[in-house]
C-alpha cells in the first residue's frame, strides 16, 4: 500500500451509492460508460417495442431523438454547491429572526434547516416545526428574500475554487441553475459570478410548481430548455437535491460535500449516484462523461 503525506494530491475518488466504496479512476470510467449505456439501452428497447405497437403514434424522427441519450444539460444547485454562501445566508437569517423577536440559530440548526424551501426553513427556525406554521414561515421567508437579494455579490455569495473552471471546460453542453431559494436570488448569484452568458436558465422555488425534493421544478425546467429530463445531471450539496434529481429521472444524480450537508453520511449518501469530495473529482467526472458523448454511438 502506498502511504504519502496530507500534503500531497490525492487521488480521485467518488463514492458510488451501489457498492458502498471509493472508486478509483479505472472505475470511475467504468461506472459512467455503463450508466450511459443503460440509459441509450433502455430507451432504445423502450422506443422500438413502442414503435412496433400499430397503436404508437411515434415518428422515426422521434424514435432517433429518443435513442441518442447523451449528457445535453448540467444544473445547478446555488448554495453550497456553485457559491460559498453560508455565512451570507447564516446571518441574514438571524438578521430576520431577531427582527421578528425570535431567537438567534446556530450555524448548526441553519445548515439543518437549509435542505427546506426558505418558508419552511423560517417555520422551522421559528418554531421548530418546518409544516405547522405556513403563514408565519412565508411571512418571514418573504422578508428575508427581499434582504437576502440585495446582499449578494461576488464578495458575500462568490463561487467556491475550481468551479468556473468546471463550467468553462463543460460549456459544450447547456448549463442552468435550480434553487430552493427565490429565483430572483438565484439569477442574481449567477449574474454577479459572471455566468449568466453561459447559464441559459436560472430558477428558484417560485419559479416552478413544486420546490426540491420533489422533481416538479427539474423537469420543468428540462422542459422549458427543451431537453429530455433523462439527458441532463444535477449537482447538488443536499438530501433533497438527490431526491428530486432521481425522482425527476435525471442521467446522473451528483452530490458534492463541500456544501451544509455531510455526504459520507449514508441516510444522505444514498440519494445520489456519486458523491464528490472535491472539485476536481467533478472536474473529471464531467471530462469523462463528455468525452463518453463524443465516442458513444
Amino acid at each position: 500500500m502506498w502511504c504519502v503525506p496530507c500534503s500531497c494530491i490525492q487521488p480521485f475518488v467518488v463514492h458510488s451509492l451501489s457498492v458502498q466504496k471509493k472508486k478509483t479512476n479505472i472505475e470511475l470510467s467504468n461506472f459512467v460508460t455503463r450508466k450511459m449505456h443503460q440509459q441509450r439501452t433502455t430507451t432504445t428497447t423502450t422506443t422500438t417495442r413502442a414503435t412496433a405497437s400499430p397503436s404508437s403514434s411515434s415518428s422515426p424522427n422521434d424514435t432517433n431523438h429518443q435513442q441518442q441519450k447523451q449528457l445535453d444539460l448540467i444544473i445547478w444547485d446555488v448554495d453550497g454547491t456553485l457559491a460559498n454562501t453560508t455565512t451570507l445566508a447564516f446571518e441574514a437569517t438571524n438578521e430576520v429572526l431577531i427582527k421578528h423577536n425570535f431567537d438567534k440559530i446556530s450555524l448548526e440548526q441553519y445548515e439543518y434547516g437549509s435542505r427546506y424551501t426558505t418558508p419552511k426553513r423560517f417555520s422551522y427556525h421559528a418554531c421548530g416545526d418546518s409544516e405547522g406554521h405556513k403563514e408565519l414561515g412565508e411571512k418571514l421567508g418573504e422578508n428575508f428574500d427581499r434582504y437576502y437579494v440585495e446582499l449578494v455579490t461576488r464578495e458575500t455569495a462568490g463561487l467556491f475554487s475550481g468551479i468556473r473552471n468546471i463550467v468553462e471546460r463543460t460549456k459544450s453542453v447547456k448549463h442552468a441553475a435550480l434553487s430552493n431559494a427565490c429565483g430572483e436570488y438565484a439569477r442574481r448569484v449567477v449574474k454577479v459570478n459572471k455566468l449568466d452568458s453561459i447559464f441559459e436558465m436560472s430558477l428558484g422555488a417560485d419559479d416552478v410548481s413544486k420546490a426540491k425534493p420533489e422533481p416538479d421544478g427539474i423537469r420543468e425546467l428540462c422542459q422549458k430548455l427543451n431537453v429530455d429530463v433523462s439527458n441532463a445531471c444535477y449537482v447538488g450539496d443536499a438530501p433533497s437535491d438527490g431526491r428530486a434529481a432521481k425522482a425527476a429521472g435525471c442521467m446522473f444524480s451528483i452530490g458534492v460535500n463541500w456544501g451544509s450537508h455531510d455526504l459520507s453520511d449514508a441516510s444522505n449518501e444514498e440519494h445520489f449516484d456519486i458523491v464528490c469530495e472535491a472539485r476536481e473529482e467533478l472536474e473529471r467526472f464531467f471530462m469523462k462523461a463528455l468525452t463518453t458523448n463524443e465516442v458513444m454511438p
